[in-house]
């Protein structure tokens, strides 16, 4: 079982990847044969500096003997990534990032494009203008009105969108929300969902940029960018294109179907294509719903978009290992979120290559980190 599955939880997103080992390694010896030399190799790797662990090792399938091994010791597993990223940020400004209120606000403030913002449901919260709907009647009232419609909720404090609600429609003849992929929820079973202890966002679904939405349908596709913010300011260091698909309700790589692709920093231009991981592991040069290729592809206002994230990444000066989303809608590049240093897997995937090479190391080297 590949680890890009349905049933997830945040503890298992957050945490090691979930590998059939006995399918990986059989698949290692296919290709390898010696169990010993893979067993040594995950040994040295564990102890190198991405303290990569077993289910990493299968999961970027580092058994490959194509990867020259000191290429493996650029990969990053989760301990290390966790390490790096507290050592690069402070925690005092965690919240301005995991807070999707507080960032939301930050951003609105610094007019930096977001997402139209419709009601929040956060007991105690407040955003001047926009209307705080806390109980559950009022907001199946306001899931009722046709025009506000498509629609995407989400929590305030929600990590790789397993509590998200992406809604089609209102159908007023059958009182029922019609969500993406055609589930129906009357309005007040998702006013129940909403009314949460950390409260949800409700904001106006985001259309994807024409250009790509001729070639590969509707749904929308982010950028994810890491930038390091160091003592020479900002700096883009790598890109990858969170491609969407099926009914999919976001452009998590965990969801099934969903790629990932490698951006050329300079061009735009999307490289290389994945989706899975470990035995699972595909390359995919074209999108399954369409049919049409991705690789080639040019990321939609992709100038724009880089001097969007450089704009916006010294207003959050204490996160110096940031990971940003940018959605690539028909109104050009619109900030989704910024992660607190972000998930390195989906580069790594993406590239085939360790986040860890010789920049990213002069990056950590500034906050003492020795790799």
């Amino acid at each position: 079982m590949s680890a890009t599955i349905e049933t997830q939880t945040y503890d298992s997103l957050s945490g090691i990847p979930r590998i059939d080992i006995r399918e990986n390694l059989s698949l290692a010896l296919s290709s390898r044969g010696n169990v010993f030399s893979i067993l040594r190799e995950i040994l040295a790797l564990w102890r190198g500096p991405g303290k990569l662990t077993p289910q990493e090792y299968f999961y970027y399938r580092l058994w490959d003997p194509a990867i020259p091994f000191s290429e493996k010791r650029r990969f990053v597993g989760k301990h290390a990534q966790n390490a790096m990223h507290l050592a690069c940020n402070s925690q005092y400004w965690y919240c301005a990032a995991a807070d999707k209120i507080l960032f939301h606000t930050i951003m609105a403030g610094a007019q930096m494009p977001v997402p139209e913002l419709i009601a929040i449901s956060a007991e105690g919260r407040a955003i001047p203008g926009i209307p705080n709907v806390t109980d559950a009647d009022a907001l199946a009232a306001l899931l009722r009105k046709p025009e506000l419609y498509p629609l995407f909720m989400k929590e305030v404090g929600g990590k790789y969108s397993l509590s998200v609600i992406s809604a089609d429609r209102y159908d007023p003849a059958r009182d029922e929300v019609e969500l993406l992929g055609g589930t129906r929820q009357t309005p007040e079973s998702l006013a129940e969902r909403m009314i949460s202890p950390r409260g949800y966002l409700v904001q106006r679904r985001l259309r994807q940029a024409p250009a790509l939405a001729a070639l590969f349908g509707p749904r929308l596709w982010s950028v994810r960018v890491f930038v390091m913010h160091g003592d020479a300011g900002p700096r883009v260091h790598r890109a990858t294109a969170k491609i969407a698909t099926g009914h999919n309700p976001a452009d998590n790589y965990w969801r099934r179907g969903n790629m990932v692709g490698a951006i050329d920093l300079e061009s735009g231009k999307i490289l290389r294509v994945v989706s899975g991981s470990g035995a699972q592991l595909h390359l995919d040069d074209v999108h399954p719903d369409t049919g049409r290729p991705i690789v080639g592809t040019q990321v939609f206002q992709w100038n724009q978009l880089r001097e969007l994230v450089l704009a916006a990444a010294p207003i959050f000066a204490g996160i110096h290992s940031q990971s940003w989303d940018v959605a690539l809608t028909e109104h050009g590049p619109v900030l989704l979120e910024l992660n607190f240093g972000g998930d390195l897997n989906l580069a790594q995937l993406a590239t085939g290559k360790g986040a860890l090479d010789d920049v990213y190391g002069k990056h950590l080297e500034q906050f003492a980190f020795r790799v």
